[in-house]
């Protein structure tokens, strides 16, 4: 992900370039109608190229403020894939306070003086390679992180302080597939026609709705009693 937010934002300054010096290689349908603009016309180019602009700087800057945290952390985000090239020294680890630092730079040396170790990531890179290849070429969508995590957890808690770095940086991009799949599921069991429902019965709807249980109703309804309509 951290790639990602590096290239969006890489791609806004040469958009805003493109602008700038008027080549408007990126934006067609700009130079058509800036060409197709009488001289004497209002608004003329230069007032339509700094709409433009105020845009794109607007964006810049807001993502920038949103993922300032992002690249002053750049360094140890990489530390998840590249542990057995990190070094102590770059690591910014002043948001993670609750780490045993002096632990942490002991077992980071061990780790990377044993080839077995540093074998592992050499392999689940050219892994997580070929897992991206075929999301550009073949739009097969994988999870990196899960491959990601599968590694980590293979070590030995000889690595715990490692570890515990790994995951908490993984925490950092988990997908909101789950939290967006609830709200959703959620929207159809209290919908306009049972706005009613009490948030116990509401959550009990929700809760059978999520989870694999499979309710034996048979025995669950011998169990209760019947009440005849007359």
């Amino acid at each position: 992900m951290i790639d990602l937010i590096r290239a969006f934002d890489a791609k806004l300054h040469v958009f805003r370039n493109d602008i700038i010096t008027r080549n408007y290689k990126y934006f067609p349908n700009l130079k058509k109608n800036i060409n197709d603009l009488d001289i004497h016309e209002i608004p003329g180019e230069e007032t339509v190229t700094e709409e433009f602009i105020s845009v794109i700087v607007s964006s810049i800057n807001e993502f920038s403020a949103r993922f300032s945290q992002f690249k002053e952390l750049s360094e140890t985000l990489k530390f998840i894939m590249y542990p057995d090239v990190t070094s102590f020294d770059k690591l910014n680890l002043s948001q993670f306070d609750w780490l045993e630092i002096e632990e942490f730079e002991m077992q980071l040396i061990d780790f990377q003086s044993s080839s077995i170790w540093i074998q592992k990531f050499i392999e689940t890179r050219k892994e997580l390679e070929l897992i991206e290849t075929e999301r550009l070429t073949s739009n097969i969508s994988k999870n990196a992180n899960n491959k990601i995590l599968e590694t980590w957890n293979s070590l030995p808690d000889t690595f715990n302080c490692l570890k515990k770095l790994a995951r908490a940086i993984l925490t950092i991009f988990s997908s909101t597939y789950a939290c967006e799949s609830l709200f959703s599921k959620m929207n159809n069991i209290k919908d306009s026609l049972r706005n009613r429902l009490t948030d116990d019965s509401s959550s009990a709807c929700i809760l059978l709705k999520v989870t694999s249980y499979n309710p034996n109703i048979s025995y669950l309804s011998s169990n209760l009693q019947q009440q005849k309509s007359h």
